[in-house]
Formats: C-alpha cells, structure tokens, sequence
C-alpha cells in the first residue's frame, strides 16, 4: 500500500533564506517558500497504512526549527561560520553575513540546497517512523518553488 501527502494542499510549507557560494547566481542570500511532499509504502495494519495526521506532526517538527530561519551549511566545504557573542558570522567569495544566532539553522551538509534538505528531512522522518514496523519505504520531496524539487528516497528498516 502507498499513501501521499502533499505539502502544498497539507501546509507542510516553510519559509527560509540560504545561499548556495559554488553556484553565482544562487550566491547572493536569497529566500524561497518551500514545500515538503511524504510518500510512504509498507503493509497495512488494521485496514490503513499508517495515520496521516501522526506523519503531519512528525515532519512538521523536523520543518519548525527551520521555518523563518537562515539556513547555513556546517561542513564549510564552501563557506565558513563561527558562532561568537549570541552572532553566526559567515564568510565566503569575498562575503560577510552576521545573523543573530537565533534566526540561524545549522545544516549538516556543505550546501544549502533543496537536495541536501531532503537528504535531512529523509534522515529525520526516517528515524521517526521507524517505531512503525508496517513502513517499509519513504520518499521525502522537497520543493524549492512550484514543480521544482528534490527528492530522497529509500526502503527504511525498523
């Protein structure tokens, strides 16, 4: 069996700034208003697969600390920051950003692309739902504007 949710029509939505240094145009700090479709497949239990509003809650937890927020990538393969005095200060191509710490999500990955977030949202939604044992495979799409997205999929073992 397989379910969808759209983020789109499901308000599985946030807004965030990022930067991508290896790209010119995508340099500059720039925003989008990001959506984030779920597919899951696995056997049903009890006539369902799994209750939509549990997989709802549980992305909505990952997006939350992003939502509003500047994304910046951790690994510094392109960019460096240091966190110093409540700051993010960031730097690369001849660029200098300070944000108040606060208004700053650090991402595990060298870029902040629509890929490497589905490669997270995977990761975190994955781990969530492995406690339901019916769920055998996730595919996570993350949509940087309308019919332009990322997806990261793959089976998930209890």
């Amino acid at each position: 069996m397989e379910i969808h949710i759209s983020g789109g029509t499901n308000n599985i939505r946030f807004s965030a700034a990022h930067f991508i240094p290896n790209i010119e145009k995508c340099s500059r700090l720039h925003g989008h208003d990001y959506s984030v479709d779920i597919t899951l497949n696995g056997e049903m239990v009890d006539g369902v697969l799994i209750d939509y509003g549990i997989v709802k809650n549980d992305i909505r937890s990952i997006i939350e600390p992003i939502d509003h927020r500047v994304i910046v990538p951790s690994m510094d393969r392109y960019s460096t920051h240091r966190i110093e005095d409540g700051k993010c200060l960031v730097s690369f191509r001849h660029k200098e950003y300070e944000f108040p710490e606060s208004d700053v999500f650090l991402l595990d990955a060298d870029v902040s692309s629509s890929e490497n977030l589905s490669q997270y949202f995977f990761t975190m939604l994955s781990e969530k739902l492995r406690q339901h044992r019916n769920i055998k495979f996730l595919s996570v799409v993350v949509y940087e504007g309308p019919g332009q997205g990322a997806k990261s999929e793959d089976s998930i073992e209890p």
